[in-house]
C-alpha cells in the first residue's frame, strides 16, 4: 500500500520542476540569440557630449541608420569623453581603421548650409567607412566632416608652408581661377615651424599637377599699377573672404611629369615667391668678402653678367669651426656669405646644368672668374652678388671651409670707386707741372733767338743786294720772318702767362691744392658710402650712446 502511494505521487514532482527547465531553456535559447543577432560594441573618444544622447543619437552612413548611442561617461581622467555604441552586425565590416565619424549639425561655411535637418531631429553622428581590410572598435570624434568622400575620384596631395598665410580647411585650389581641388587637413608642425596641408585634386585634374607646377596663396583681389592706370580684379565672393591656393607651371615651361598621390609641394605667400623656391637641385657655397656686407639681405639674387643663377642663402655664413663662427676665426678679416648655385635657373635640363656647371667651374675661376658685390638699389641700398671673368685678379682656387667650398672674390662696387678716386687723386698730384712748363719757356727762347739772327741776315747790304728776283723771294721771305715775329711776340706773351710765379700759375697751383683737399673730402665720404650706401637719401645710423655701467 505504502509503495503504491510513492509511486503515484512521483509524477507530481516531476511536473514541478519541468517547468522551470524549460522557462530556463527558452531564455537561454533568447539570450543567445540576441547575443548571436547582436553587432560590434565600439567606443568613441570625444571632447564633450553636446547635443549627445544615449538611447536617442543615432549613427548613420548616407543617411541609413547602423548603430546607436547607449551610453555616455567620463573618462578615466576626465579630460573627455567616451560614449559607447551598438552596431548592426550587417555592417560591422565598415569598421575599418581608416573610418573617420563626426557630429552633423547645423554648419554655414564657404561650400553652403549643412545640417538643417538635426534642428527638429537632433544630432547624429555621420561615419564615413574606410577602404582598408583591419577593423578597430575605438574611434576618435574629427573635429570637422570629411570633405571628399572615399568613393569620389581623384588625387590627393601634400603642402609644405614656411611662411605663407595660415588657411582653413575646405580653402580651394584654383588653376586659372577655375576651381579644382580643396584643402581637406591642415595641421601646424611645432617641430618644423611649418603648415601642413593635405589637399584634394579632383578628377580628371589631378593630371595637371606635375613636379614642374608651383603652389601659391592667392587672396583673391590683383591690383595691378601701369601707365594705363589701376586695375583691379577680385575672384569669387569665397576666394574673397577666405582666399585660396592657385597652382600652375612657370611662363614659358612646358608640363613636366604627372606626380603621383601623395607627393608633396611647397606653399608660397606670392607667386613671384614660388617662382623662387621652386628650384629644389642646387649646391652651396661660401663667398668671403674683405669689404662691408651692408645691403645684402638673404633671398638677394647670385647673377653671371646679368643672368640669375643662383640665391643668397644666409648673411654672414653660420658656419662653426671650433665652436666659433667662421667669421670669428684667428687673423681672419673678411666676413662669409653662403649662397646656392640653383641648375635649374640655367637651363630646364638641370642634369645637363649641373654636369656644365660642375665641369667647366676650375677653367673658369683658373680664367679669372670671382664674386663680388653690385649695386642693386641705389634707392633701398640693396646689394647682390654677381659672378665675371677678372684677367687681372690673382690666382685662385677652390678652398674648403667647414663642408663648404669657398669661391674666390675680389672687391668692388663702392670699395673700388673710392680707391679709383684716390688714385686718380695721386696720380693728379704726383704730376710735374712746373718742370713741363720750364721746357715750354726754353723752348720759345730757342725760336726767339733764330728769329733775331734771321731779322740781322736780311737786314745786311749783300742780302740787299741779291738779283732782282732773289730779292723779292727774300723779301717776301722778310715780310713772312716779320709776321713770325710779330707772332713769337705774342706767343711769348702768353707763355709769359705760365711762367712759374704767374698769376695763371698761382691760379694753377692753388686749384691743383683744392682737388686735393677735395680727394681727402671724398675718402670719408666714400668709406661712409661703402657701410651704409643709402646715407645720401637716409640720415647715417649711429650707434647708440653707450649706457654707464651700474656699480
Amino acid at each position: 500500500m505504502t509503495e503504491t502511494a510513492n509511486v503515484a505521487k512521483q509524477p507530481k514532482i516531476s511536473a514541478i520542476w519541468i517547468i522551470p527547465a524549460i522557462a530556463l531553456l527558452v531564455g537561454c535559447w533568447m539570450l543567445y540569440q540576441y547575443q548571436a543577432n547582436k553587432g560590434p560594441t565600439i567606443f568613441i573618444k570625444m571632447p564633450h557630449a553636446d547635443g549627445i544622447v544615449a538611447g536617442k543619437t543615432e549613427i548613420k552612413v548616407r543617411s541609413v541608420k547602423i548603430g546607436q548611442i547607449d551610453l555616455i561617461r567620463l573618462s578615466d581622467n576626465q579630460d573627455s569623453v567616451i560614449a559607447r555604441a551598438q552596431i548592426d552586425k550587417n555592417y560591422a565590416n565598415l569598421l575599418t581603421t581608416d573610418s573617420k565619424i563626426w557630429v552633423v549639425k547645423p554648419r554655414i561655411d564657404e561650400t553652403g548650409i549643412s545640417g538643417m535637418s538635426t534642428l527638429l531631429s537632433g544630432v547624429y553622428l555621420e561615419f564615413s567607412p574606410g577602404t582598408v581590410n583591419t577593423t578597430k572598435t575605438r574611434f576618435e570624434l574629427q573635429n570637422e566632416p570629411a570633405l571628399i568622400g572615399k568613393d569620389v575620384q581623384g588625387g590627393r596631395f601634400k603642402l609644405v608652408s614656411y611662411n605663407a598665410e595660415v588657411l582653413e580647411v575646405s580653402t580651394g585650389i584654383y588653376y586659372k581661377n577655375y576651381k579644382i581641388g580643396q584643402i581637406e587637413t591642415a595641421a601646424f608642425d611645432w617641430k618644423n615651424q611649418a603648415m601642413k596641408y593635405g589637399v584634394f585634386i579632383n578628377d580628371p585634374y589631378q593630371n595637371l599637377i606635375t613636379e614642374n607646377a608651383i603652389f601659391w596663396v592667392n587672396a583673391g583681389v590683383e591690383i595691378d599699377l601701369s601707365a594705363d592706370g589701376i586695375n583691379i580684379n577680385t575672384g569669387s565672393l569665397s576666394k574673397l573672404l577666405k582666399g585660396g591656393i592657385s597652382v600652375g607651371l612657370p611662363d614659358q615651361e612646358a608640363p613636366g611629369t604627372i606626380v603621383k598621390n601623395g607627393h608633396s609641394f611647397s606653399l608660397s605667400q606670392s607667386y613671384k615667391q614660388a617662382l623662387e623656391e621652386r628650384f629644389y637641385d642646387f649646391t652651396y657655397y661660401v663667398i668671403e668678402f674683405e669689404q662691408s656686407i651692408r645691403g645684402l639681405r638673404k633671398g638677394a639674387p647670385v647673377e653671371y653678367r646679368g643672368m640669375r643663377i643662383g640665391t643668397v642663402d644666409a648673411v654672414p655664413a653660420n658656419v662653426i669651426i671650433d665652436g666659433k663662427p667662421s667669421q670669428f676665426r684667428n687673423n681672419n678679416t673678411a666676413v662669409p656669405v653662403l649662397i646656392k648655385v640653383e641648375y635649374g635657373r640655367m637651363h630646364h635640363d638641370i642634369e645637363a646644368s649641373r654636369n656644365f656647371w660642375q665641369g667647366s667651374l676650375g677653367d673658369w675661376i683658373d680664367n679669372g672668374m670671382r664674386a663680388s658685390l653690385k649695386p642693386g638699389n641705389l634707392l633701398t641700398g640693396a646689394v647682390y652678388v654677381d659672378f665675371d671673368i677678372y684677367p687681372d685678379a690673382q690666382p685662385a682656387t677652390l678652398s674648403k671651409l667647414a663642408n663648404y667650398d669657398v669661391f674666390p672674390s675680389v672687391s668692388s662696387g663702392i670699395a673700388v670707386l673710392a680707391d679709383q678716386v684716390s688714385d686718380v687723386l695721386n696720380k693728379v698730384n704726383n704730376l710735374k707741372i712746373e718742370e713741363s712748363l720750364s721746357a715750354i719757356q726754353s723752348t720759345f727762347n730757342d725760336y726767339q733767338a733764330l728769329a733775331n739772327e734771321m731779322r740781322d741776315l736780311l737786314s745786311q747790304q749783300d742780302t740787299q743786294n741779291l738779283p732782282g728776283d732773289i730779292n723779292r723771294n727774300f723779301a717776301k721771305m722778310t715780310k713772312s720772318m716779320e709776321q713770325f715775329e710779330v707772332t713769337m711776340r705774342q706767343f711769348d706773351k702768353t707763355m709769359a702767362s705760365y711762367q712759374a710765379g704767374s698769376a695763371f700759375d698761382q691760379q694753377l697751383q692753388k686749384t691743383l691744392q683744392e682737388f686735393k683737399r677735395l680727394g681727402e673730402q671724398l675718402q670719408p665720404l666714400m668709406r661712409g658710402m661703402n657701410e651704409q650706401p643709402n646715407m645720401l637719401i637716409f640720415d647715417k645710423s649711429l650707434p647708440k650712446d653707450p649706457t654707464p655701467r651700474k656699480q
